[in-house]
């Protein structure tokens, strides 16, 4: 979750012709483009105007069917202006060709651009085309989703440069009240969109979360937890590789102590929970207990109405953090996939990558197959135990930062025998643990050994699905 926490809302898809500029043929014959990794955001949206979601290749111009097996028929290309510096004058010229007519439940994808999916659930303010600046609308967002966007597959700092974007748009805030209960509804209903989708989208990322950390029987419109939502985050989860972020401090926010992550039921057994530290430094407030964690306070990112700004300070929270490691996470999919000279993306059946059996001679890959508990298992124990800072962390928080700011005690300073996993899982998805994976993947190093790590973490697990018996059925 980021500093300030926001709860959002998804949907479905239909057609196929492009609006602001010609149809795009689906007819295509696929020709190969080599290795790809897809990522899903589910978030506000996103700003495909800006530069670090920009993709100059020929590939960018092609319907994404025509290289992504398992892409849906009938996605939309939104033809936007995409070489204006000024991101209200690109839009005013595209608002009433393009952005007047989106709407929810629809697939998009932008030609140009590393976005091959874009899609809305929930209901979302119409643009005004009269409006000097007009504002946000389906599909479309300057604000939360564009930094998480940007921390998974920005082009400058994102963890996986290299992959595809979807972006799962959901409501933009927590309507709480009698005749305001649907937003967990449309939340759920983007969940099992993006893991019905996963026969070409691998990894979801999720940096929202209910308004507290509570349960009640009935929806209260994301306000707390229900039984609805907590089934839909498992049974997506269990489907589909699902980041989750562990929360900002108490009742998620404006508490110095993590919560533990035990009292949001959302987070149940399957899902992949991202605490945080910052640039090196202990910090404490993240939601304790997570699986594995990367930078949450002050990271470079991009949001606001911009084409070309990023700073090193805009990403913030487990917001940040979670959709970073959920592209390290695709981007070992993808490395995987290069070394077996595989072209597809998604699953089939519990496979995220296959090709021939001996291509290496050891390691997960040994046997030609790159399953979906193989990805977790390096995931988690090549993860670093003690992280230090690094470019894409961006700016260290500092006590004016209150009260999110970290302790002054690094990691590399920490003693080895304190288990760090209470506070940050297994340990960074960062740039040593990503180098590491790999050479796990090419069979040139053993896996590493993590028994204490995998003690907590069976441990947790055993507690986490006893809850979700619980949590999913109403008690």
């Amino acid at each position: 979750m980021a500093s300030l926490s926001r709860v959002i809302t998804a949907g479905v898809l239909v057609l196929s012709c492009a609006l602001g500029g010609a149809a795009t043929a689906a007819s295509k014959p696929a020709a190969k483009a080599g290795p790809q990794a897809v990522i899903a955001l589910v978030d506000t949206g996103i700003n495909p105007y800006h530069e670090v979601f920009r993709d100059r290749s020929p590939l960018a111009q092609r319907y994404p069917g025509t290289y992504l097996p398992g892409y849906p028929k009938g996605a939309i290309a939104l033809h936007i202006t995409l070489d204006d510096k000024s991101y209200y004058d690109a839009l005013r010229k595209d608002c009433r060709s393009v952005w007047s007519k989106v709407r929810p439940g629809q697939l998009y994808w932008f030609p140009g651009t590393k976005i091959v999916g874009a899609i809305a659930f929930g209901s979302q303010p119409a643009i005004d085309c009269n409006a000097n600046e007009p504002g946000d609308t389906y599909v479309l967002s300057t604000g939360h989703g564009v930094m998480t966007a940007s921390r998974a597959a920005s082009n400058s700092y994102g963890a996986c440069r290299e992959c595809r974007l979807v972006s799962v748009q959901l409501p933009l805030s927590v309507s709480v009240g009698v005749g305001n209960e649907d937003g967990s509804a449309d939340t759920v209903e983007g969940l099992r969109w993006t893991a019905a989708n996963r026969s070409w989208i691998d990894v979801q990322s999720n940096s929202y979360g209910p308004l507290v950390p509570g349960w009640a029987p009935v929806s209260t419109g994301m306000a707390t937890d229900d039984p609805s939502l907590t089934r839909a985050v498992e049974e997506t989860a269990h489907e589909q590789l699902a980041f989750w972020a562990a929360g900002n401090g108490v009742a998620f926010r404006e508490g110095v102590l993590g919560h533990p992550t035990l009292l949001a039921p959302h987070l149940g057994p399957s899902a992949i929970i991202v605490g945080g530290y910052d640039s090196g430094y202990v910090a404490t407030w993240p939601g304790s207990m997570p699986n594995v964690s990367s930078d949450a306070c002050s990271s470079w990112a991009t949001d606001g109405p911009t084409t070309t700004a990023s700073t090193p300070d805009t990403g913030s929270g487990t917001s940040a953090a979670t959709p970073y490691v959920a592209g390290g996470a695709a981007r070992i999919i993808l490395e995987a996939r290069r070394i077996l000279g595989d072209t597809h993306t998604g699953y089939r059946g519990d496979v995220l990558a296959s090709g021939r059996a001996g291509i290496v001679k050891s390691g997960p890959l040994a046997d030609g197959k790159f399953t979906y508990a193989e990805l977790k298992s390096v995931l988690f124990h090549t993860a670093t135990a003690r992280p230090v800072a690094e470019h894409d962390d961006g700016s260290v928080c500092d006590a004016t930062f209150a009260p999110y700011n970290s302790t002054p005690v690094q990691w590399s300073q920490v003693p080895a025998a304190f288990q760090q996993y209470p506070l940050i899982g297994y340990g960074g998805v960062d740039t040593p643990a990503r180098t590491l994976a790999f050479k796990v993947l090419r069979g040139t190093a053993a896996m590493p050994s993590r028994p204490q790590e995998d003690m907590i973490y069976a441990q947790d697990q055993q507690v986490r699905t006893h809850l979700y018996t619980v949590w999913s059925t109403g008690g």
